[in-house]
């Protein structure tokens, strides 16, 4: 019952957020234009799966997570361990590792990604985490310009900084674990990814929205000042 209530609040974070459609990924990974799709915390994998159904080629498109069970549940549920193999299609990763031997390098994916889809990831950590978060999603795109991130997250209406609170949703309800969280309004987001440009020698297109918490999001956050906000960062 968790891992379905887990994809039906994934499925309602991707479909509300209408990244794919709106931002022509799915016609740059069909048509051949883009070569490489890697979501970042992609838990069950079942957006990677949605773009296979959409057409997208299963060589093209790649997912990493922490946790190797949430990965593994994806491929009973989906019964598609043959054409998602652990190791080739998923990565059980640490993704803030930045040690010479870390999964992702290792697996030859630094510099030839076009696209990064991080639905909620970056608002897990706190706000020099989401920096170094930043950076290291960096140095897997491309240099090209018109490559991009994407992705739906936890935000605030007004007021930016950082919360402490219990982890919420289906994942948190083991442990009774309190963690901090940096929860960014749109000024504030906009201003994370100005610093990561200035840090990188790089300059960004950063699109951002604010959404009301109208769907299963009170699951995770439960104030009244808290907000979806949904982005479309592209290197210019």
């Amino acid at each position: 019952m968790m891992i379905l209530n887990s994809l039906a609040i994934a499925i309602d974070v991707l479909h509300s957020a209408g990244i794919f459609r709106t931002k022509g990924i799915v016609d740059n990974l069909k048509s051949g234009t883009w070569t490489r799709y890697l979501e970042v915390g992609c838990g069950l994998g079942q957006d990677i799966r949605k773009l296979i159904q959409d057409g997208v080629p299963k060589t093209s498109v790649l997912g990493t997570d922490l946790l190797p069970g949430l990965l593994e549940s994806g491929q009973e549920l989906f019964q598609d361990a043959g054409a998602l193999p652990l190791g080739q299609s998923l990565f059980a990763a640490d993704f803030l590792d930045t040690s010479n031997d870390n999964v992702l390098s290792k697996a030859s994916l630094d510099g030839t990604v076009d696209v990064i889809h991080a639905t909620m990831f970056l608002h897990c950590f706190d706000r020099p985490t989401q920096l170094l978060a930043c950076k290291r999603i960096l140095t897997l795109l491309k240099s090209n310009p018109g490559v991009m991130i994407v992705g739906k997250q936890g935000g605030v209406a007004k007021g930016a900084g950082a919360r402490e609170h219990p982890v919420k949703g289906p994942m948190g309800q083991v442990g009774g674990v309190v963690r901090t969280n940096f929860l960014h309004d749109v000024d504030s987001f906009k201003a994370l990814w100005d610093e990561v440009g200035q840090a990188t020698g790089t300059r960004w297109d950063v699109q951002v929205r604010e959404e009301e918490v109208m769907d299963r999001g009170y699951l995770y956050f439960d104030e009244e000042e808290h907000r979806w906000l949904s982005f479309a960062i592209t290197m210019l």
